[in-house]
């Protein structure tokens, strides 16, 4: 089977200027695209540089954008991407800082995120006899987070990174979660702390995109909502996080929908005149738009009393 890679080319010791080479080879049909890699820098271009380790879909270190989806190298299949044309092409991922060809900063990209939720477990005093034992059925949700190897798929996927690549990702955050939720563990809330500060916890816009990318099936949306959860149960939360939060819920009860002029004055807080005043241009362009309703003055939708019993409903349950 005759295929033609196309793959991004970057070397900074040059000009450093991104290209592509174009490699036509013969491989088999059951060949990966991490197969045609090697076939390329063993016989045609020493000087490729790409990345991959276990061979088995295990590690993540060859992850590669593949004709425009991230995916393993190591075991995405040639003629998975070879359908239309006998030619697929290859890119570092579309966020990260690349140091050369395929090979991205892994560090910048996933590492040093993950030292900064502190990937650690600080245990409880043990008992008496030094054994901190507990039963088999309350590590069964960690063991799933556990079984994370880290390929970045997630992060990949993440709709929050490409627009704020200091958000900490979803890989790191599910991090988190599994050392903030050991029962093993000592209190969590400085953990917490660190997690719900401006590019952790309250920047993920729960898209669960990182859930669709995640092959070992973890959840990691799900992991972040709980680590909100719990900062919101200790009462440990942003200023600003819990105003929005505070608003959201005062104005759907009080008129069935959203009053979106007032979430913003509210979450920006009304003694906060500097937040405030930068709100003014988006107020005005919305204006022009007709898109700003007055805020406070939100008409009730059908069915506005019936929401706030359910609202009342569930503030008694939660007393």
């Amino acid at each position: 089977m005759e295929v033609t890679f196309k793959v991004y080319r970057k070397d900074p010791e040059k000009d450093g200027k991104p290209g592509r080479s174009n490699y036509t080879i013969d491989i088999p049909e059951d060949a990966t695209v991490l197969d045609g890699l090697l076939k390329i820098r063993d016989e045609i271009d020493s000087t490729l540089a790409f990345r991959a380790s276990c061979l088995r879909g295990y590690c993540g270190d060859c992850l590669v954008r593949v004709s425009g989806r991230a995916r393993l190298s190591c075991v995405a299949k040639v003629t998975a991407f070879t359908q239309k044309a006998p030619e697929i092409s290859l890119d570092p991922l579309r966020i990260v800082p690349v140091i050369k060809d395929l090979v991205f900063d892994w560090d910048a990209f996933m590492w040093n995120k993950i030292r900064a939720v502190q990937p650690w477990l600080e245990p409880k005093e043990p008992a008496s006899d030094g054994e901190n034992l507990i039963p088999d059925a309350a590590m069964k949700d960690l063991r799933k987070v556990m079984s994370c190897y880290y390929c970045g798929m997630c992060d990949e996927g993440c709709t929050v990174l490409p627009v704020d690549f200091n958000f900490l990702g979803p890989a790191a955050l599910t991090k988190a979660y599994r050392f903030a939720f050991d029962p093993r563990g000592k209190e969590t809330r400085e953990r917490l702390k660190i997690l719900e500060e401006p590019k952790g916890i309250w920047d993920c816009v729960h898209c669960y995109e990182a859930d669709e990318h995640c092959p070992r099936g973890i959840e990691p949306t799900k992991r972040i909502i709980a680590l909100r959860d719990l900062a919101f149960k200790l009462g440990i939360t942003n200023e600003k996080v819990a105003r929005h939060h505070k608003s959201f819920a005062a104005s759907v009860k009080e008129s069935g929908w959203l009053d979106e002029g007032r979430l913003a004055i509210e979450s920006e807080g009304l003694t906060n005149i500097k937040g405030l005043m930068k709100l003014l241009p988006i107020a005005a362009r919305a204006m022009a738009r007709g898109k700003a309703p007055i805020p406070y003055l939100h008409p009730k939708r059908p069915g506005a009393d019936k929401i706030k019993k359910i609202f009342e409903k569930g503030e008694q349950e939660t007393k």
